[in-house]
Protein backbone atom coordinates (compact mmCIF):
# COMPACT_ATOMS: atom_id res chain seq x y z
CA UNK A 1 0.00 0.00 0.00
CA UNK A 2 1.80 3.46 -1.28
CA UNK A 3 0.73 6.25 0.37
CA UNK A 4 1.95 9.75 0.98
CA UNK A 5 3.09 10.53 4.44
CA UNK A 6 -0.23 12.34 5.47
CA UNK A 7 -2.10 9.64 5.04
CA UNK A 8 0.14 6.91 6.70
CA UNK A 9 0.06 8.73 9.44
CA UNK A 10 -4.10 9.07 9.68
CA UNK A 11 -3.93 4.73 9.13
CA UNK A 12 -1.40 4.01 11.71
CA UNK A 13 -3.62 6.03 14.09
CA UNK A 14 -6.86 4.71 12.84
CA UNK A 15 -5.35 1.38 13.88
CA UNK A 16 -4.10 2.32 17.01
CA UNK A 17 -7.47 3.56 18.08
CA UNK A 18 -9.32 0.82 16.93
CA UNK A 19 -7.05 -1.96 18.55
CA UNK A 20 -6.61 0.14 21.93
CA UNK A 21 -10.42 0.65 22.10
CA UNK A 22 -11.14 -2.57 20.76
CA UNK A 23 -9.02 -4.06 23.54
CA UNK A 24 -10.66 -1.67 26.38
CA UNK A 25 -14.20 -2.73 25.27
CA UNK A 26 -13.26 -6.49 25.20
CA UNK A 27 -11.78 -6.35 28.45
CA UNK A 28 -14.76 -4.77 30.15
CA UNK A 29 -16.84 -7.55 28.91
CA UNK A 30 -18.45 -10.12 31.05
CA UNK A 31 -18.98 -12.69 28.45
CA UNK A 32 -15.21 -14.35 27.24
CA UNK A 33 -16.68 -15.49 24.17
CA UNK A 34 -18.33 -11.77 22.87
CA UNK A 35 -15.16 -10.28 24.31
CA UNK A 36 -13.25 -13.05 22.03
CA UNK A 37 -15.23 -12.53 19.15
CA UNK A 38 -14.79 -8.95 19.26
CA UNK A 39 -11.21 -9.15 19.30
CA UNK A 40 -10.82 -11.47 16.43
CA UNK A 41 -13.30 -8.79 14.31
CA UNK A 42 -10.98 -5.79 15.04
CA UNK A 43 -7.66 -7.66 14.38
CA UNK A 44 -9.11 -8.03 11.14
CA UNK A 45 -10.07 -4.95 10.43
CA UNK A 46 -6.83 -2.96 12.09
CA UNK A 47 -4.79 -6.41 9.34
CA UNK A 48 -6.83 -5.47 6.63
CA UNK A 49 -6.36 -1.49 7.38
CA UNK A 50 -2.80 -1.99 7.33
CA UNK A 51 -2.57 -4.43 4.55
CA UNK A 52 -1.23 -7.21 6.37
CA UNK A 53 -2.16 -10.81 6.85
CA UNK A 54 -3.83 -12.46 9.67
CA UNK A 55 -1.34 -13.40 11.91
CA UNK A 56 -0.68 -17.33 11.96
CA UNK A 57 -2.35 -19.63 14.34
CA UNK A 58 -1.34 -22.64 15.77
CA UNK A 59 -3.16 -25.84 16.26
CA UNK A 60 -4.31 -24.92 19.87
CA UNK A 61 -5.75 -21.85 17.91
CA UNK A 62 -3.82 -19.39 19.76
CA UNK A 63 -1.33 -17.02 18.03
CA UNK A 64 1.77 -18.80 16.64
CA UNK A 65 4.90 -17.13 17.71
CA UNK A 66 6.46 -15.12 15.16
CA UNK A 67 9.22 -16.61 13.07
CA UNK A 68 13.34 -15.29 13.14
CA UNK A 69 14.65 -14.51 10.25
CA UNK A 70 18.29 -14.25 9.96
CA UNK A 71 19.78 -11.77 8.61
CA UNK A 72 23.42 -12.03 7.00
CA UNK A 73 26.05 -9.32 7.69
CA UNK A 74 28.82 -8.21 5.86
Amino acid sequence: MIQNGGSRRATAQSIAALSIGGMIVARTMVGRALADELRTAYMSVALDLGGWSKPARSKNGKSAPAKRVRVATA
